[in-house]
């Protein structure tokens, strides 16, 4: 959970020096498939959708805007999620961001954009993956048991394959 704590400070500093806030009651927000802002809120992916994609037979979210929380029952035990998108943010501030908190990060390109991998040393349960175009989406994955398998990053990365997809790319 401390890992969890660093994460969630780490992107709210994130929130705060690329001038986004969220605050007030979390709130339910559908977003059609046309809204140019689908990226927004807490993304694309409703609760059934990452149900699904973790093969957890419950999800239920723990907050909401700037950055979005879950927490997925999984057959492999309870799994932490958290989403979050800045518009107008840049993959070199990301970077910065995780160098201050120790994270090692890897470039990656995700699907046609550059982004990158962010994995805590002390857990090998804990994974992030941001993509970047005219802002950045970042999706982190912890096992709370903090095991590596089921792999973390693999469910970052097609968690973000898959807000992408919604989102047209």
């Amino acid at each position: 959970m401390r890992v969890l704590g660093r994460m969630a400070i780490a992107v709210l500093l994130a929130a705060a020096v690329a001038g986004c806030s969220g605050g007030g009651t979390p709130q339910t927000r559908t977003t059609p498939a046309a809204d140019p802002n689908i990226l927004a809120g807490c993304g694309p992916l409703s609760e059934q959708a990452l149900a699904g994609q973790l093969k957890a037979s419950s999800v239920r979210r723990q907050s909401a805007p700037t950055t979005c929380t879950w927490t997925a029952q999984t057959a492999g035990g309870t799994v932490d999620l958290s989403y979050s998108w800045f518009s107008g943010d840049v993959l070199m501030r990301e970077t910065q961001v995780a160098a201050q908190y120790g994270y090692r990060t890897e470039k990656v390109v995700v699907d046609r954009f550059g982004g990158m991998y962010w994995r805590d040393p002390q857990d090998p349960g804990s994974c992030g993956v941001t993509g970047a175009d005219s802002g950045t989406v970042t999706w982190w994955v912890q096992n709370r048991d903090h095991a590596a398998q089921p792999d973390p990053c693999v469910t970052a990365m097609s968690l973000l394959h898959t807000t992408l997809t919604f989102d047209g790319i």
